[in-house]
């Protein structure tokens, strides 16, 4: 699933002194990069991938041959933009730790910015409506609720949680645009609550527009980029981790 979208030929910013901002999601298995002209809001190239072995393995390469596609140095990157989560903790740390080590590298600034708020961000919704963003966690859904106004980023209407789906379908503004990873057991919670105002966004986050585009335009409209070592992933609970085994004692 790669592809590479030139939005304009690059040969219209050809030279050392043309910047570019450049977005890195890897919050879901649909991984992507995105590339603005400093001062353009359209992109000039976007790329969706999914990795075949590991994200931490296949991203530096990705990465360097979108760049090679796009023609465009790593040198004339002059922000970056990352997603931190919630999502896969794999994918995720190596997603941040690969903006974070380019953005030093560069001496560049780079801005984090939420997976869920990123979803948001790609739909529009009716007047009125809130835009419910989700991460089906297996276990249950991650969520948010968003006020989404066109040319501005989303604004916060609940926080981010995990809940159960029949929590999340009881807590939610209503009337609302549910958009993500909306699956079987969230649409059937949200029956049973008799959300009949509810609609969900067409696609799907493996189509449409990338979230490495969305990330890239609230950073901007932010002005949140900053210190690299001011970013890191988002939890929204512990990651599992296994308890090392004590060794046996000497007797």
């Amino acid at each position: 699933m790669g592809w590479v979208l030139v939005a304009d030929s690059a040969q219209n910013f050809a030279g050392a002194d043309a910047r570019f901002d450049l977005g890195i999601d890897t919050a879901s298995d649909d991984a992507s990069l995105s590339l603005f002209p400093f001062g353009d809001d359209r992109p000039l190239a976007v790329k969706r991938f999914r990795p075949e072995s590991t994200m931490s393995r296949e991203l530096l390469a990705t990465l360097a041959e979108f760049l090679g596609e796009a023609g465009v140095e790593r040198t004339q990157i002059g922000r970056i933009a990352v997603t931190t989560g919630p999502g896969q903790y794999g994918p995720l740390r190596a997603g941040i730790a690969v903006a974070q080590g380019l953005a030093l590298a560069l001496d560049v600034p780079l801005a984090g910015v939420g997976r869920l708020e990123a979803d948001a961000a790609l739909v529009r919704p009716e007047a009125g409506t809130a835009v419910v963003a989700v991460h089906d966690t297996r276990t249950g859904p991650a969520w948010a609720a968003y006020e989404v106004v066109i040319g501005d980023a989303p604004r916060e209407v609940v926080a981010p949680s995990i809940t159960s789906y029949a929590e999340a379908a009881e807590r939610a503004p209503r009337p609302a645009l549910w958009t993500g990873e909306v699956v079987e057991a969230l649409t059937a919670a949200r029956d049973a609550e008799g959300r009949t105002g509810d609609t969900v966004a067409a696609g799907s986050p493996s189509s449409g527009t990338p979230r490495a585009v969305a990330i890239v335009r609230i950073a901007r409209v932010r002005g949140t980029f900053g210190d690299p070592a001011g970013v890191d992933a988002v939890y929204l609970r512990p990651p599992p981790i296994t308890k090392p085994a004590e060794k046996p004692r000497e007797q």
